[in-house]
C-alpha cells in the first residue's frame, strides 16, 4: 500500500475515523535533526524504531540516519555530555543528557539523546554543547553494517549514564521513539497510534499500511510496525508505534488483526501529529 501508483483495491478502501484524533501540535519536538539537511537528514524507512524488518532482525532501539563517513554529528538539543567512547559491541559514542525534563504520569523524567557507530568522537565528557553543536562523525563502528548514525532518546526516572549507555546491555530499559521527539521535515507531518486486539491486548509487530512516502529514496518505504515487547512507549503518547516526516494529505491506514482488515482514514498537517486507533 506504500508504494504510489501500485496500491490493490483493499488499500484504497474509504476507511472511517473512529478513534481519530484531528491533527494538533505535537507534545514534545523539542529537538532539531543531528543531521544537517545539506547532508541526509532523512530517517532510514526500512528499520524504524521498533522494527524487526518484518521479522528478520531484533527489534530496533531507535532511528538511523545512513551518511558517508567522516558527516558530522549534530546535538540535537542543549545539554551536557555524559558518555564519551565505546559502547555496546563497541561502537564508538556520544551520549548528552539535556537540560529539559518531561513530565508525564506524575514523573519528572530526565532526557538524553545517544549516538552511536561514529568515526571520530569531538565532544567529550563534562562538555556543555548546545544544538547543532557537531560532537562526532558518521562511521560505521560496532554492530554496524553500512556507514550510519543511530539515535536514541531516554526518558528516564534516574540521572543514572549506566542506564542509558552501559556495553553490556542490548535492550536499554528507558529509550522511546526518537521520531516523536524530533522536528518533522519543514512541511511534513507526523501520526502515532495504538493497535488493539479483541482482549484489549497491543498487537505487537503489526503492519500498518497506507502511507506513501518519498524520502528517502534508497530506503523505500513500505508499512509502519507495531513496537514488539522490547520497545517502549513514549510516556506523553503511550503509543504502539510512531511516524514522523509524512507529507500532508489523507490517507486510508490499514491493518489485520485476528485475520480481520481494520482501515482508518487520517488527515496529515504540516508540523502536526495525528492521533489514530485500531480496534476490531
Amino acid at each position: 500500500c506504500g508504494i504510489l501508483g501500485q496500491q490493490p483495491a483493499a488499500c484504497l478502501e474509504r476507511g472511517d475515523s473512529t478513534g481519530v484524533m484531528a491533527p494538533a501540535a505535537p507534545r514534545h519536538t523539542w529537538f532539531q535533526r543531528p543531521i544537517a539537511r545539506v547532508d541526509q537528514p532523512y530517517i532510514d524507512q526500512t528499520y524504524r524504531f521498533g522494527s524487526t524488518m518484518g521479522g528478520n532482525f531484533q527489534p530496533h532501539q531507535g532511528v538511523e540516519f545512513n551518511n558517508a563517513d567522516s558527516t558530522p554529528v549534530h546535538a540535537i538539543g542543549d545539554g551536557v555530555v555524559v558518555h564519551s567512547g565505546p559502547a555496546e559491541r563497541g561502537a564508538v559514542t556520544v551520549a548528552i543528557k539535556h537540560d529539559r525534563h518531561l513530565k508525564a504520569d506524575g514523573r519528572r523524567l530526565f532526557l538524553f539523546s545517544v549516538y552511536y557507530h561514529n568515526s571520530k568522537l569531538i565532544a567529550q565528557v563534562g562538555q556543555r554543547v548546545r544544538a547543532g553543536d557537531v560532537i562526532a562523525l558518521v562511521g560505521n563502528t560496532g554492530r554496524a553494517t553500512n556507514d550510519h548514525m543511530h539515535l536514541e532518546v531516554h526518558a528516564a526516572p534516574f540521572d543514572s549514564t549506566r542506564l542509558i549507555v552501559d556495553p553490556e546491555v542490548r535492550y536499554p530499559p528507558y529509550n522511546t521513539n526518537p521520531e516523536l521527539w524530533i522536528e518533522p521535515i519543514p512541511g511534513t507531518g507526523m501520526i502515532a497510534g495504538q493497535v488493539w486486539d479483541s482482549a484489549g491486548q497491543p498487537v505487537q509487530q503489526a503492519r500498518v499500511y497506507g502511507l506513501v512516502k518519498p524520502e528517502p529514496r534508497e530506503t523505500p518505504f513500505s508499512f509502519i510496525e507495531t513496537y514488539g515487547p522490547r520497545n517502549h512507549a513514549d510516556p506523553a503518547y503511550n503509543e504502539h508505534f510512531g511516524i514522523s516526516d509524512v507529507p500532508p494529505g489523507t490517507y486510508v491506514l490499514g491493518v489485520d488483526i485476528s485475520g480481520k482488515r481494520i482501515f482508518r482514514q487520517v488527515k496529515v498537517e504540516a508540523g502536526k501529529l495525528t492521533w489514530v486507533e485500531f480496534r476490531p
